[in-house]
């Protein structure tokens, strides 16, 4: 059985002493280097850890490859989304590259300063617009075979997301903010998965006859896609739900005198 990413495809991740900075290509490569590295060390072990590391590991490698569908593509194809795309995806590299090096985020603070500045423009209609607009003609016509159900995934998300457009634009930043991230998480995931999806469509219609890259990469829009666009349409958070989080956070504060 395949292990998944290996030689003759020519994707493996770049060499794990890479260096980049939380919310780079290059970390977010050397972070999947190590971690496929070690599951693979692992693939004639049939125990329920081995096979449960090498499925945590399989799930960072379908990231680095959305994320790479991404960034192949042109910064000036991108219109009017280049800016809020380029604050989206920087927040997923952070938030993937925390997760492959095994930990949800070596500095909090930098993962909601990033959800924050994207979430800033996501909030003006003209940016949310284009970043859906993007995606939609990234992902292009149905294409034929196993890739349907990955561009399915990703139109019926980006169908989703417009039912809850008027939460978020126009909203006060200060209070959306709350589920902000979510926003942020999901129209990265859709521009990244519109990537992938375009990417494998392409690699299918090239090559003479499908070869072990095509295939790959169909299997990792179909995981891409499942893993991060089933869930509903993200909804924005409202004054009542900041209060009350401020009023646990009172009430639970070492030392506090309790909720306000």
């Amino acid at each position: 059985m395949s292990s998944g990413i290996t030689s003759d495809t020519g994707i493996r991740p770049a060499d794990a002493r890479a260096d980049g900075s939380p919310g780079s290509l290059a970390a977010l490569e050397a972070a999947v280097a190590r971690l496929t590295g070690a599951a693979l060390a692992l693939r004639d072990d049939t125990g329920p850890w081995a096979v449960s590391r090498r499925e945590e590991a399989a799930d960072r490698a379908v990231d680095l490859l959305a994320a790479r569908a991404w960034r192949a593509l042109p910064a000036a194809s991108h219109g009017n989304a280049e800016v809020a795309a380029r604050r989206c995806v920087c927040y997923l590299l952070a938030r993937d590259t925390a997760l492959a090096a095994g930990c949800r985020d070596t500095d909090p603070a930098r993962a909601h300063r990033l959800a924050a500045h994207a979430l800033l423009l996501l909030t003006l209609a003209e940016h949310f617009d284009a970043a859906t607009f993007r995606t939609r003609e990234l992902l292009g016509p149905a294409p034929e075979g196993r890739l349907l159900a990955a561009w399915r995934m990703v139109d019926e998300a980006l169908e989703r997301l417009s039912t809850t457009r008027h939460e978020w634009v126009g909203a006060e930043p200060g209070v959306v903010a709350a589920a902000g991230w979510v926003l942020v998480d999901r129209v990265g995931r859709l521009l990244t998965g519109a990537a992938l999806v375009a990417q494998a469509a392409g690699r299918n219609r090239t090559a003479e006859h499908p070869d072990a890259t095509a295939e790959l990469l169909v299997n990792a829009a179909r995981r891409y896609a499942w893993n991060h666009l089933r869930g509903p349409a993200p909804e924005a958070a409202t004054p009542t739900h900041v209060r009350r989080s401020l009023e646990l956070l009172c009430a639970l504060a070492p030392g506090g005198k309790g909720a306000p």
